[in-house]
């Protein structure tokens, strides 16, 4: 593999964490605007709230901690699927996108640190 291609998994990483986290804060700010619904009611609305945000936020911290940042995501993810009984796997598959890059960034850097740029 050639510095370019370490260089397009570094970038698209972070790339898609932008966008997966554009598109939340795009959701969030609407549902804040103009809520379609109620405020949440039950534990599993909040826990869904708090596990999603959580994944963001370790999109986002993946910046700088590729590792901590990509396996805290990945792993909240994980819980977020059966505890907001979320069907939709496309979509949580969508989000994990990042996660799954990062971690292949930082094993791809550990691997092979000769040839990845810093």
């Amino acid at each position: 593999m050639r510095r370019f291609e370490y260089a397009l998994i570094h970038w698209t990483a972070r790339c898609a964490a932008l966008l997966v986290a554009g598109a939340f804060f795009v959701l969030l700010a609407g549902e804040l605007i103009n809520p379609h619904s109620g405020p949440p009611t039950e534990f599993r609305d909040w826990a869904g709230i708090v596990l999603l945000t959580a994944a963001i936020v370790g999109m986002l911290a993946a910046w700088k901690w590729e590792l901590a940042g990509a396996l805290f995501s990945l792993l909240t993810l994980a819980a977020f699927v059966p505890v907001v009984g979320m069907r939709r796997y496309d979509i949580v598959g969508f989000a994990a996108i990042p996660g799954i890059l990062y971690l292949v960034d930082w094993l791809l850097r550990h691997k092979r640190p000769d040839v990845v740029l810093r």
